[in-house]
């Protein structure tokens, strides 16, 4: 059943690492999760190896937050925890880290082999198609640094990943991402205060 909302989808992401961190093997990890074997077993060993002693409380914090703003999408996870355990990293397969995060596969492809690192010309171009023909909420929101293989991606919607949000949401959502970054400070130059993507679906 996919997660009703962003905290939901935060959550589960929390349960995943919260199992790994009590494994007494870390072998077990690739049977537990053959969708992402190898991300698991690397995880599941440092927590063994008692390297991510700190991953957990930043992640329940930022579950905290998640759950006072109720938004709409997840905020992106925190990129301290992505670093730690090898998210950010290369050294996994796109379809494993893509599954862990929950990512559809449609959109894992999409990132994958058709190499969309960010949103561009179509996804633009699908934003101008709704903004023409009018009815939808003024703006659009992603995962920061989830690259959809369309805006109207079903599956991105139902883990909510993207959505199309109004005003009051948007609000919540760059309030959530001041909170955020007030509570977990982290020297990744990227995500300074940004765990969302916002676009207008307004022609300009």
């Amino acid at each position: 059943m996919p997660p009703s909302n962003g905290f939901e989808s935060l959550s589960r992401i929390l349960n995943i690492l919260n199992a790994l961190s009590s494994l007494e093997s870390a072998a077990d990890a690739r049977e537990t999760y053959p969708e992402f074997p190898n991300l698991a077993e690397h995880i599941a060993q440092l927590f063994l190896e008692d390297r991510l002693f700190d991953i957990l409380p930043r992640l329940e914090t930022q579950r905290e937050l998640v759950m006072k703003w109720q938004p709409a999408v997840r905020p992106a996870l925190d990129p301290y925890i992505s670093t730690q355990i090898g998210v950010l990293s290369k050294n996994f397969d796109d379809y494993e880290t893509g599954h862990f995060l929950d990512y559809p596969d449609c959109c894992i492809r999409s990132f994958s082999e058709r190499i969309r690192y960010a949103l561009d010309e179509l996804h633009e171009r699908e934003l101008a198609e709704l903004g023409k023909r009018g009815g939808s909420k003024p703006y659009f929101v992603t995962t920061f640094g989830f690259v959809p293989c369309s805006v109207l991606c079903e599956e991105s919607h139902s883990r909510h990943l993207i959505a199309f949000a109004e005003d009051s949401e948007v609000d919540a959502m760059r309030s959530l991402e001041v909170e955020i970054a007030r509570a977990l400070p982290h020297s990744h130059p990227v995500y300074q205060g940004s765990y969302y993507e916002i676009r207008s679906t307004l022609l300009s």
